[in-house]
Order: structure tokens, then sequence, then C-alpha cells
């Protein structure tokens, strides 16, 4: 009897890892969904966006600001995803164009991991997670990190104040080292651009 329920065991435990190797693939498109986001919405987007939107399955839309900065004036890095074909471009706000960054298959590749292991599609926004913290107003005039993220009907914007200064002073909040090693990556192959 025992035996029995040892080799049942055995095989459910093969049977799971099967699937999951040879079967995963067909699902990968399933873990790749917004949470914490709303319905896409056009009036919310600049026309940039809403063009890059309409034309890719996936669009990352990503800017550092400071307070007062309007939307439409700042500097934009964006990766966009079309069938697995990854694309990434500078747009400038102040002057109005986009350009497309000629970033290698490698490169494209390792910063869409970057985005996946950090996260960024499950992530809430920084104003939605509960944290109280003595040093919250600490600082003034400091910048924020902000991403847009575009996906299947759905979207959503994260939007991080300083979140290197407040990792250290107000701890708590895991996702803002998601926020930063997300920024990181996009720092580090734009300037090798």
């Amino acid at each position: 009897m025992i035996f029995r329920l040892n080799k049942l065991l055995l095989l459910l435990v093969l049977f799971t890892l099967f699937f999951q190797v040879f079967f995963s693939s067909a699902f990968s498109q399933e873990h790749l969904r917004i949470e914490n986001g709303m319905d896409y919405d056009d009036s919310l987007v600049l026309p940039f966006m809403r063009t890059l939107n309409s034309t890719n399955d996936y669009v990352l839309v990503f800017r550092t600001f400071f307070p007062g900065e309007e939307a439409s004036k700042s500097d934009y890095f964006v990766f966009s995803a079309k069938a697995e074909q990854f694309k990434s471009y500078f747009y400038s706000g102040a002057e109005g164009y986009l350009k497309e960054l000629s970033l290698s298959t490698l490169s494209l590749k390792q910063i869409w991991n970057t985005f996946e292991q950090n996260n960024l599609l499950r992530l809430r926004d920084e104003k939605n997670i509960p944290n109280f913290c003595a040093k919250k107003y600490a600082i003034y005039e400091s910048h924020t990190y902000e991403f847009t993220i575009y996906f299947k009907g759905k979207m959503k914007v994260l939007s991080y104040y300083s979140p290197e200064y407040y990792i250290d002073a107000c701890y708590g909040i895991p996702e803002r080292q998601n926020i930063i090693n997300s920024v990181a990556v996009i720092k580090l192959f734009k300037l090798k651009e």
C-alpha cells in the first residue's frame, strides 16, 4: 500500500514538472497582466503614448520629473513590445519628437527581464501603499519616478517620490527597491546609447 502511494506521488510530481516545462510557454502570456490598474483611457495619455499603444501589445513609458513640471514637457524613455519584438525610444516633450534607440536585441531583453523580475505589472502606486513615516515630508523639491504602463486594454501609473532617499528614511515599502532597480536598468542602457 505504501509502495503504491509513493509511486502515485512520484507520478504526480513528474506530471507536474512535465506540465510546467513543456506547457508553460503556451500560457506565458497569462502571467503578463496588469494588476492594480484600470481600463485604458485615451483622455489620460499624451498623443505619442496613444500612437504607441495603438500599434503595440505592451508599452511602458518612464519619466523623471520635479514638482510643477508639465507632463507634456518631460523627456521619456519608452519600451514597447509587439509579438515579442522589443523596441525602445526616447521622446522629447519639449521638442515633440520620438526617436528609436539603437539598442541590441540582447539589451532590450535584459531591460524586459529586469521589468519582469521587479514586478512592474503587479506593483501598486506609492500613494496606494499604507505606510506611516515620521520623515515623510523631510525633503522638498525632489524628483519623482513615474512609470505609465499599457497592456491589453489596461493601464496604470506608478509614481514614487525620491525612492532612493525614502528607502532608508521610511522603510516598509519594499516596492521602492523594485522601482529603483527598474530605473537603474533604464539609465544603464540609455547611457550606452
